[in-house]
């Protein structure tokens, strides 16, 4: 029991209905505004950013990079949630087809991820070798991560998003963009590869 008396009601059993692979199944208001809210306020803060930076965006390439800002920003509470984590974190079904079960996979998670590339490919200022380094410290430090004792998950996360930061001035970043690789780390490797229990609002009917 929290300072606040909250009451820890730990659930691992996945709501039935369709999986919500965004949010996890069965995130309530309070989850989903969290969400919501840190990916537009994140959002804002990008493009005042890239604003002082002056940054030289067509309009299609402002609309891949707040399309990215949404996902990246977004997705750190998103993986964070106790929804998600019983989502991704619970024992599979042993029926559950193959590339369901590569989406539960948190190394298939982060792979799939191929966030650092698209902004290579599209953006001014972004070198293939910047898109290299965060997309493998991103798998690398899943793959870190996934196949530790659970007692050193948590801590190897914080180690491996410290490195990220701290090393983040290393390879040049494009302009307003200095965010991007950290922020997928945090994403990928500290908010969605940990498996934590799953809390669920004390007294809260199942959806």
């Amino acid at each position: 029991m929290s300072e606040r008396g909250d009451v820890a009601v730990v659930d691992w059993v996945v709501p039935a209905g369709r999986p919500d692979w965004l949010l996890g199944t069965g995130a309530v208001r309070a989850e989903r505004w969290s969400v919501w809210a840190a990916a537009g306020l994140a959002t804002g803060a990008v493009v005042g950013v890239a604003v002082v930076q002056d940054v030289p965006w067509q309009w299609w390439q402002w609309l891949v990079v707040l399309a990215l800002t949404v996902d990246v920003a977004g997705g750190v509470p998103a993986n964070a949630l106790g929804t998600a984590k019983r989502l991704y974190h619970s024992p599979a079904p042993a029926d559950l087809p193959p590339v369901r079960r590569f989406l539960r996979s948190p190394t298939g998670f982060s792979a799939l991820h191929l966030h650092p590339f698209a902004v290579a490919a599209l953006l001014p200022g972004a070198s293939w070798t910047w898109a290299l380094a965060w997309y493998l410290l991103c798998l690398a430090g899943t793959v870190l991560v996934v196949r530790a004792p659970l007692y050193l998950r948590r801590p190897l996360a914080a180690a491996v998003v410290t490195v990220a930061l701290t090393g983040a001035p290393l390879v040049a970043a494009p302009a307003g963009l200095g965010w991007f690789g950290p922020l997928l780390v945090v994403k990928l490797v500290a908010a969605h590869a940990v498996r934590e229990e799953p809390y669920r609002p004390a007294g809260a009917a199942r959806p």
